[in-house]
């Protein structure tokens, strides 16, 4: 009851449980699919104009996410998703938990903030990009993306094991400090205290005295958009946890359909594409027939005949899918 008293006074700090921290770490996460998602939505809107847009999304993201966290970081000394949960940042050696961040620990929590998710991104995309044999042409560029893939994964596994020893130290007590990112900006998080929200009929009252500025309803557009961003974000990170819990489970328990026979033209064209009559070379299912074919000999032929080589049925290049599998 004490420290809780003095956590209110502002002159110590109660630390977060592990389970708030891993919470607002993931719900981080939910941000970027989300806005790729709106991006992809408004560059098919208009592909001629706006289709080379497309490979700069990670940057893209990387500049939105570094305004949304320094407007957090600025307004609430903590990021977007510690905002969130009720966390704030603070110098554990400072007995108050009212002071702000100095200039070098908002810079350097903003940096940190956007930096990971990117390379993370990117790392991503490199792997998409080798499986799809896009590589850079020059030698150099493939060697150094290479290794840099090589460098990320062993500097992720090492920052795991680090980021387990953190997390056994603060539940038991022996650290203040929950991931080594906090240690090398010499932060903790802690509970913020609740800040006064003007009430609708304390707005309206403003607004019959005459007493409604501008700033005011500035004020309440921000906080509007900034609810509706943090609602979003967690709604996202539930439809996702909802998706995995029941990613296995049919929810109308309805019974599975026999399979269907396989004729004898598909036995014919079993592991071969149907136009070259070799191995597919990037294998490219169209999914009016189920053939799969090289991926520039159905191009080819889509373009010219605009149908299916072997069933004859229409089709065009949004039929498409890449499939991955070794044959």
């Amino acid at each position: 009851m004490a420290e809780k008293s003095a956590h209110l006074t502002g002159t110590t700090y109660i630390k977060p449980t592990i389970f708030e921290i891993v919470a607002q770490e993931s719900l981080t996460s939910t941000l970027e699919p989300a806005f790729k998602k709106i991006l992809s939505f408004c560059i098919s809107c208009n592909p001629e104009r706006y289709k080379w847009f497309e490979q700069w999304s990670n940057e893209a993201y990387a500049v939105f996410h570094g305004f949304l966290q320094n407007f957090y970081l600025n307004n609430y000394t903590a990021s977007f998703s510690e905002t969130f949960y009720g966390l704030k940042r603070i110098n554990p050696s400072n007995s108050t938990i009212n002071c702000k961040l100095s200039e070098k620990q908002r810079k350097l929590s903003l940096i940190l903030l956007v930096l990971y998710p990117y390379i993370q991104s990117k790392v991503q995309q490199y792997k998409l990009d080798e499986v799809d044999g896009k590589l850079p042409r020059n030698e150099w560029q493939r060697f150094l993306r290479r290794h840099f893939i090589k460098a990320h994964q062993i500097f992720l596994f090492i920052y795991e094991i680090l980021g387990i020893y953190y997390y056994l130290a603060y539940i038991s007590n022996h650290s203040s400090y929950p991931s080594p990112i906090f240690n090398l900006l010499s932060l903790t998080l802690t509970y913020s205290q609740p800040t006064e929200v003007i009430s609708i009929s304390e707005i309206f009252d403003k607004w019959k005295n005459g007493n409604f500025y501008a700033n005011d309803g500035i004020h309440l557009i921000q906080r509007g958009c900034m609810k509706t961003l943090e609602f979003s974000a967690f709604l996202l990170q539930f439809i996702n946890w909802w998706n995995q819990e029941n990613y296995h489970t049919n929810l109308l328990s309805l019974p599975l359909p026999p399979s269907p026979t396989i004729s004898v033209i598909a036995n014919q064209y079993a592991k071969i594409c149907p136009v070259c009559l070799k191995i597919p070379n990037i294998p490219t299912a169209l999914t009016v027939s189920g053939y799969v074919f090289c991926y520039t000999c159905i191009t080819e032929k889509l373009h010219i005949e605009g149908k299916c080589p072997v069933t004859g049925y229409p089709a065009k290049e949004d039929n498409l899918i890449r499939i991955y599998v070794n044959y």
